[in-house]
Protein backbone atom coordinates (compact mmCIF):
# COMPACT_ATOMS: atom_id res chain seq x y z
CA UNK A 1 0.00 0.00 0.00
CA UNK A 2 2.83 2.38 0.87
CA UNK A 3 4.45 1.82 -2.54
CA UNK A 4 1.19 2.61 -4.34
CA UNK A 5 0.71 5.82 -2.33
CA UNK A 6 4.31 6.92 -2.99
CA UNK A 7 4.03 6.12 -6.69
CA UNK A 8 0.80 8.10 -7.04
CA UNK A 9 2.20 11.02 -5.06
CA UNK A 10 5.35 11.19 -7.21
CA UNK A 11 3.21 10.96 -10.32
CA UNK A 12 0.91 13.80 -9.34
CA UNK A 13 3.22 16.42 -7.87
CA UNK A 14 5.38 18.56 -10.12
CA UNK A 15 8.53 18.05 -8.06
CA UNK A 16 8.29 14.29 -8.65
CA UNK A 17 8.40 14.81 -12.41
CA UNK A 18 11.21 17.35 -12.08
CA UNK A 19 13.20 14.95 -9.90
CA UNK A 20 12.77 12.05 -12.37
CA UNK A 21 13.70 13.98 -15.51
CA UNK A 22 16.65 15.72 -13.83
CA UNK A 23 18.03 12.45 -12.48
CA UNK A 24 17.58 10.78 -15.89
CA UNK A 25 19.33 13.64 -17.68
CA UNK A 26 22.21 13.57 -15.23
CA UNK A 27 22.65 9.83 -15.66
CA UNK A 28 22.49 10.11 -19.46
CA UNK A 29 25.16 12.81 -19.55
CA UNK A 30 27.33 10.87 -17.09
CA UNK A 31 26.88 7.75 -19.23
CA UNK A 32 28.01 9.63 -22.34
CA UNK A 33 31.00 11.10 -20.49
CA UNK A 34 32.15 7.74 -19.13
CA UNK A 35 31.69 6.11 -22.54
CA UNK A 36 33.85 8.79 -24.19
CA UNK A 37 36.48 8.33 -21.49
CA UNK A 38 36.47 4.56 -22.07
CA UNK A 39 36.63 5.02 -25.86
CA UNK A 40 39.77 7.14 -25.45
CA UNK A 41 41.25 4.45 -23.21
CA UNK A 42 40.39 1.67 -25.65
CA UNK A 43 41.88 3.60 -28.58
CA UNK A 44 45.18 3.99 -26.73
CA UNK A 45 45.62 0.22 -26.42
CA UNK A 46 46.23 -1.96 -29.47
CA UNK A 47 44.41 -4.91 -27.86
CA UNK A 48 41.19 -2.95 -27.28
CA UNK A 49 41.22 -0.52 -30.24
CA UNK A 50 38.55 -2.49 -32.12
CA UNK A 51 36.26 -2.32 -29.11
CA UNK A 52 36.85 1.42 -28.99
CA UNK A 53 35.67 1.76 -32.59
CA UNK A 54 32.62 -0.38 -31.82
CA UNK A 55 31.70 1.70 -28.78
CA UNK A 56 32.24 4.89 -30.78
CA UNK A 57 29.87 3.52 -33.41
CA UNK A 58 27.22 2.97 -30.74
CA UNK A 59 27.59 6.54 -29.47
CA UNK A 60 27.36 7.87 -33.04
CA UNK A 61 24.28 5.69 -33.71
CA UNK A 62 22.61 7.12 -30.60
CA UNK A 63 23.35 10.66 -31.77
CA UNK A 64 22.06 9.89 -35.27
CA UNK A 65 18.77 8.66 -33.83
CA UNK A 66 18.51 11.84 -31.79
CA UNK A 67 19.33 13.94 -34.87
CA UNK A 68 16.56 12.18 -36.82
CA UNK A 69 14.09 12.93 -34.03
CA UNK A 70 15.19 16.58 -33.98
CA UNK A 71 14.89 16.72 -37.77
CA UNK A 72 11.34 15.38 -37.69
CA UNK A 73 10.35 17.57 -34.77
CA UNK A 74 11.67 20.83 -36.31
CA UNK A 75 11.32 20.20 -40.04
CA UNK A 76 9.48 23.45 -40.67
CA UNK A 77 11.97 25.70 -38.85
CA UNK A 78 15.54 25.39 -40.22
CA UNK A 79 17.19 27.72 -37.66
CA UNK A 80 15.50 25.97 -34.75
CA UNK A 81 16.52 22.62 -36.27
CA UNK A 82 20.15 23.76 -36.54
CA UNK A 83 20.15 24.89 -32.90
CA UNK A 84 18.59 21.62 -31.75
CA UNK A 85 21.09 19.59 -33.79
CA UNK A 86 23.93 21.50 -32.15
CA UNK A 87 22.46 20.59 -28.77
CA UNK A 88 22.47 16.90 -29.81
CA UNK A 89 26.07 17.09 -31.07
CA UNK A 90 27.25 18.60 -27.77
CA UNK A 91 25.55 15.70 -25.91
CA UNK A 92 23.35 18.10 -23.96
CA UNK A 93 20.02 16.87 -25.42
CA UNK A 94 19.00 14.99 -22.23
CA UNK A 95 19.49 18.10 -20.10
CA UNK A 96 17.61 20.36 -22.51
CA UNK A 97 14.73 17.88 -22.82
CA UNK A 98 14.57 17.48 -19.04
CA UNK A 99 14.48 21.24 -18.60
CA UNK A 100 11.65 21.54 -21.10
CA UNK A 101 9.59 18.82 -19.45
CA UNK A 102 10.22 20.13 -15.93
CA UNK A 103 9.24 23.69 -16.89
CA UNK A 104 6.09 22.59 -18.73
CA UNK A 105 7.33 23.83 -22.11
CA UNK A 106 4.39 24.20 -24.48
CA UNK A 107 4.27 22.31 -27.76
CA UNK A 108 5.04 24.63 -30.67
CA UNK A 109 2.97 24.76 -33.84
CA UNK A 110 5.54 22.99 -36.03
CA UNK A 111 6.23 20.16 -33.57
CA UNK A 112 5.02 16.63 -34.13
CA UNK A 113 4.84 15.74 -30.43
CA UNK A 114 5.20 17.40 -27.02
CA UNK A 115 8.37 17.75 -24.92
CA UNK A 116 7.63 14.71 -22.75
CA UNK A 117 7.14 12.45 -25.77
CA UNK A 118 10.34 13.81 -27.32
CA UNK A 119 12.21 13.06 -24.08
CA UNK A 120 10.90 9.49 -23.96
CA UNK A 121 11.64 8.92 -27.66
CA UNK A 122 15.24 10.14 -27.39
CA UNK A 123 15.73 8.07 -24.21
CA UNK A 124 14.51 4.94 -26.01
CA UNK A 125 16.87 5.63 -28.91
CA UNK A 126 19.75 6.21 -26.52
CA UNK A 127 19.05 2.99 -24.62
CA UNK A 128 18.67 0.85 -27.74
CA UNK A 129 21.66 2.24 -29.65
CA UNK A 130 24.15 3.08 -26.92
CA UNK A 131 23.41 2.22 -23.27
CA UNK A 132 22.41 -1.43 -23.57
CA UNK A 133 24.83 -2.54 -26.34
CA UNK A 134 27.60 -0.35 -24.90
CA UNK A 135 27.34 -1.89 -21.46
CA UNK A 136 27.27 -5.39 -22.95
CA UNK A 137 30.37 -4.65 -25.05
CA UNK A 138 32.22 -3.18 -22.07
CA UNK A 139 31.20 -6.15 -19.93
CA UNK A 140 32.58 -8.47 -22.62
CA UNK A 141 35.85 -6.51 -22.63
CA UNK A 142 36.01 -6.77 -18.83
CA UNK A 143 35.77 -10.54 -19.08
CA UNK A 144 38.11 -10.95 -22.05
CA UNK A 145 40.96 -8.47 -21.55
CA UNK A 146 43.37 -8.90 -18.66
CA UNK A 147 44.34 -5.30 -17.94
CA UNK A 148 41.13 -3.31 -17.64
CA UNK A 149 40.90 0.13 -16.09
CA UNK A 150 38.55 1.07 -13.29
CA UNK A 151 36.97 3.53 -15.69
CA UNK A 152 35.57 0.60 -17.69
CA UNK A 153 34.00 -0.88 -14.57
CA UNK A 154 32.55 2.52 -13.68
CA UNK A 155 31.24 3.01 -17.19
CA UNK A 156 29.48 -0.37 -17.13
CA UNK A 157 27.87 0.49 -13.80
CA UNK A 158 26.77 3.93 -15.02
CA UNK A 159 25.36 2.44 -18.24
CA UNK A 160 23.44 -0.17 -16.24
CA UNK A 161 22.08 2.49 -13.86
CA UNK A 162 21.11 4.73 -16.78
CA UNK A 163 19.33 1.91 -18.59
CA UNK A 164 17.53 0.77 -15.45
CA UNK A 165 16.48 4.25 -14.40
CA UNK A 166 15.37 5.31 -17.88
CA UNK A 167 13.40 2.13 -18.52
CA UNK A 168 11.71 2.40 -15.11
CA UNK A 169 10.88 6.05 -15.75
CA UNK A 170 9.50 5.32 -19.21
CA UNK A 171 7.30 2.52 -17.87
CA UNK A 172 6.17 4.80 -15.01
CA UNK A 173 5.16 7.57 -17.42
Amino acid sequence: MLNVVAKRLLGEVSWGLKMRVTMGAGLSILDMATDIFVIVGYMGNEETRGYGWSLLGMVVASMLIQLLIVFGQNKGKPWVMAKEMLIVLTAMKPAVDASRVASGHEMEEHHIFDAKTELVTTKCGEMLAESIPGSLLQLYVLLKVKNVSRATVGSVLVSAMTTGFNSATISFE
